[in-house]
């Protein structure tokens, strides 16, 4: 099969208004794909067909909103990028803004998942991209819920991997390091060593669908993890915390 073949007719991207989202949508657009745009300013230009969906996927509304709105249309690939990161102290972090973030990195893509996935696994293709991060191979200190989010994605995605693979379907865990986004340009004080492009993150996650249950994007970020995998779990956590506190410059 062609990707189109085995990953159309359509694509929805969760987060697709910028940086590795949009990066998605347009990659997918060039191979061929209808893309839904799903995001609370979706507004990309796009070479093929599209449909945007101004929905915020952390309430309930949001999700009954993306799943109304393309009813009939056969998605043949999900990619669940969509996350927010509280960046901070947790016990003096604003409690609603946590919840929110537990909504949107964990609830969502779990709902849109059990939505989608049935259906493929009846026409016996189809693919699931879930967005990770090297932040959450550990604790990361002052982004301790967002880590704890991001380890949920990639352990729920490996474990789809091995459920869905027998139907025909695919599923990754694309853990990225970091990654030269705007809203990483937004919070962080100097980039990181070894970041990424959005581009690079794409390449590297459509390239291991179907090939591997996880991705590391970029060859530093890839010694990097194999490094902290290795190590004392109290070393790693320092390593990251120190690491956090560089380039969150706090």
């Amino acid at each position: 099969m062609t990707f189109a073949e085995r990953y159309g007719p359509w694509a929805l991207v969760a987060g697709a208004s910028q940086g590795i989202g949009a990066a998605f949508a347009r990659e997918l657009s060039a191979r061929g794909l209808g893309v839904v745009l799903v995001a609370r300013r979706p507004a990309l230009d796009l070479p093929g067909p599209k449909i945007e969906v101004a929905a915020d996927l952390a309430t309930p509304e949001g999700i009954e909103a993306v799943v109304a709105t393309v009813s009939g249309l056969e998605i043949g690939l999900l990619v669940a990028n969509a996350a927010l990161s509280p960046i901070g102290p947790f016990a003096t972090s604003d409690p609603a803004e946590l919840s929110r973030a537990i909504d949107l990195n964990v609830r969502a893509p779990m709902l849109l998942a059990r939505h989608f996935l049935p259906a493929m696994q009846e026409r016996g293709r189809g693919g699931f991209v879930v967005m990770s991060s090297l932040a959450g191979a550990q604790g990361s200190p002052n982004l301790s819920l967002y880590a704890g989010t991001k380890a949920f994605g990639a352990v729920f995605a490996e474990g789809l991997w091995a459920e869905l693979r027998t139907s025909g379907v695919d599923a990754v865990a694309c853990v990225a390091g970091a990654v030269s986004t705007p809203g990483l340009a937004a919070s962080t004080a100097k980039p990181a060593p070894g970041t990424v492009t959005p581009e690079q993150v794409v390449a590297a996650a459509l390239g291991a669908l179907g090939r591997r249950p996880r991705v590391v994007p970029g060859a530093l970020m890839k010694v990097s993890s194999a490094v902290l995998n290795r190590l004392p779990r109290r070393t790693a956590i320092s390593i990251m915390g120190r690491a956090s506190k560089d380039v969150l410059g706090s």
